[in-house]
């Protein structure tokens, strides 16, 4: 897929969207789409390691230590982490806020939140309509990415995209 690159949106990523995201294999698609900024909070969610096995990488952060240079680092003096939720969820709501960003984000409350704050915000599953409508993938592939996240995403989510395929059909 060639997109011109002036167009791609300004997009803050969050942990669970990029786990998600690799889970349903679009992760790399998302670089076609967004100019992602990542916060370090999310930055050292994503790398984090276990403690007796710190040698062992997790194979999304694989997949991010990669892809990483094609990603922006956040702008100095930004906002102020949010009091709420996980340290990778608040800085991402609060910067994309800040910047007037989308949030890549899958995790449903942190989600509302968001939105309840004016933010745009863009799920893995919203996503994948978005590829399908864009006829980088088939209809097929769209719900088989969708069944490969919906044991960590919210079922109302997975719903409302397959109600979107469901509208697209086999029309495209």
């Amino acid at each position: 897929m060639s997109v011109d690159q002036t167009r791609r949106t300004l997009a803050v990523l969050d942990t669970s969207f990029w786990v998600a995201a690799y889970r349903a294999e679009v992760a790399a698609n998302c670089l076609d789409l967004f100019r992602i900024i990542v916060p370090q909070a999310v930055e050292s969610e994503i790398r984090a390691v276990q403690a007796s096995a710190p040698r062992r990488e997790y194979p999304y952060a694989t997949l991010f230590r990669h892809l990483r240079a094609k990603m922006m680092d956040p702008p100095v003096g930004g906002p102020e982490a949010l009091p709420v939720y996980g340290a990778g969820e608040a800085e991402a709501i609060a910067l994309a806020r800040h910047l007037r960003a989308v949030i890549l984000v899958d995790e449903r409350r942190a989600a509302e939140y968001a939105l309840n704050l004016g933010v745009d915000v863009v799920t893995v599953p919203a996503l994948i309509v978005s590829l399908r409508a864009l006829e980088v993938i088939s209809d097929r592939a769209a719900r088989k990415k969708l069944a490969l996240i919906a044991p960590i995403t919210a079922p109302g989510i997975i719903d409302e995209a397959l109600v979107a395929l469901d509208t697209m059909g086999e029309w495209q």
